[in-house]
């Protein structure tokens, strides 16, 4: 019987069925320790023709309660995703605006550990910009009680960005990553941090300015 499957078609921009018509299956072993799978399949769409390929891949220690853990991948890439449009930042650090670019990318291509890490790092970032150094407070809860003292920012807002502390440690240490959902509030958090401290603070005083200048002219 042929095997078939829904797969999101580029073609008919939607999921659509579709017939494999190969596969290849390849295994790697390294020292009895390390192991990996990776079965290569080609897709074909019922609906236009327009053919896939599938990588679909497992390694040593991906797996959970259920078996084994797969992470798929398609050739065209898939146009379904929603893309997150980064922003332009016209007044922070060059470093700061680098690390929330690639934060943006790894969200995009899915890579929830990454990303998790990424906005873990980008706060402490801003402690350090901001002139709030493991001198000023060795931990990241410190770090951000210290960014609140200087930067009156609301207590609501500290509990958000002290939950980025522990989004980010986990990942890095449990290599757990945050669901796609959790990780875009966090970077929409991080997103308004940043335009409160940087954009926002100098928009308002360049504005002030144009008063003082046109009020004296």
């Amino acid at each position: 019987m042929t095997k078939q499957k829904k797969i999101h078609c580029n073609e008919c921009k939607r999921e659509t069925n579709h017939e494999l018509l190969a596969t290849h299956d390849c295994c790697h072993h390294e020292d009895n320790r390390f192991s990996e799978y990776i079965c290569y399949g080609f897709w074909a769409c019922k609906g236009c023709d327009t053919a896939s390929l599938e990588e679909k891949y497992t390694c040593s220690g991906m797996h959970d309660e259920n078996g084994e853990i797969y992470f798929y991948q398609y050739f065209p890439e898939r146009k379904n995703k929603s893309l997150r449009i980064a922003k332009k930042f016209a007044h922070i650090n060059s470093k700061l605006n680098l690390v929330y670019l690639e934060i943006i990318k790894a969200h995009e291509q899915g890579l929830g550990v990454i990303s998790a890490i990424g906005v873990r790092a980008l706060l402490e970032g801003i402690c350090i910009e901001e002139g709030i150094d493991d001198d000023v407070a060795y931990h990241l809860i410190g770090k951000i009680k210290k960014l609140q003292e200087k930067n009156n920012i609301p207590e609501g807002i500290i509990e958000g960005l002290n939950s980025l502390k522990f989004i980010g440690d986990n990942a890095a240490h449990r290599l757990d990553s945050s669901n796609n959902h959790i990780i875009t509030l966090a970077i929409d958090l991080l997103e308004a941090l940043l335009i409160h401290l940087y954009e926002a603070k100098f928009d308002l005083q360049h504005k002030a300015e144009l008063i003082k200048n046109a009020h004296e002219s």
